[in-house]
C-alpha cells in the first residue's frame, strides 16, 4: 500500500481547525483567514522540509499565527484602509452575544453527542489528540498502537464529524 503524502495528511487534518482559529483569534473574515492558512501551507510546501519537522502541526499553527500578525501590522501601517465600522467591531469583538452563546452551546452538545456515537477507540484517540494535545507518538505509546493507526483514527473521526456536523466543522 502506498504511503500517504505527509503534506496532504497535514492539510486534511488541520486545515479547517487552523482556518477557524485564525478567523476567531484575529477577527478575520473567513476568506482572509483562508488566505492566511493557504499561505502557511504554501510556505511549508515551498520549503519542502515537512519530513524534517519534529512537529509539523505546531510549525503550521505558528506559521499561520505569524502570517496573521504580519497582516495586522501591515494594516496598522495603512490606517486609511481601516474603516470606522471595523474599529467599532474590534472594540466589541470580545463580547459574545447571547444568541451566539446559545448557538455555540447547541453546537457543543451536538458535537459531544456525535463523539459519543463513535467507537471508544476512535473517540479516545481523538480526545487525546485534540483535548489533551498529545502528539501521535505519545498517543501511540499510551494506547499501544502504531502512529499510523492513530492517524487513521483521527482521520476517521474528522471525516465522520464533517459528514454529520457540517455546519459545526466549517
Amino acid at each position: 500500500m502506498p504511503e500517504a503524502n505527509p503534506f496532504l495528511l497535514l492539510f486534511q487534518t488541520h486545515y479547517a481547525d487552523i482556518r477557524a482559529l485564525i478567523a476567531a483569534k484575529f477577527h478575520r473574515a473567513p476568506q482572509e483567514a483562508e488566505d492566511i492558512v493557504q499561505d502557511a501551507f504554501h510556505n511549508i510546501l515551498r520549503a519542502n522540509n515537512i519530513d524534517q519537522l519534529k512537529n509539523p502541526k505546531a510549525y503550521l499553527y505558528k506559521t499561520a499565527n505569524n502570517l496573521a500578525l504580519n497582516r495586522l501590522r501591515q494594516q496598522r501601517q495603512e490606517p486609511s484602509m481601516i474603516s470606522l465600522d471595523e474599529v467599532k467591531d474590534s472594540e466589541t469583538a470580545d463580547v459574545i452575544s447571547p444568541e451566539r452563546r446559545v448557538f455555540a452551546q447547541q453546537n457543543l452538545v451536538r458535537l459531544e453527542a456525535a463523539l459519543n456515537q463513535l467507537p471508544e477507540k476512535y473517540r479516545r484517540t481523538f480526545l487525546l489528540s485534540r483535548i489533551q494535545e498529545k502528539t501521535y507518538r505519545e498517543i501511540s505509546e499510551q494506547l499501544n498502537i502504531t502512529e499510523s493507526t492513530v492517524e487513521k483514527h483521527i482521520i476517521k473521526v474528522l471525516k465522520c464529524l464533517r459528514e454529520h456536523l457540517p455546519e459545526v466543522c466549517e
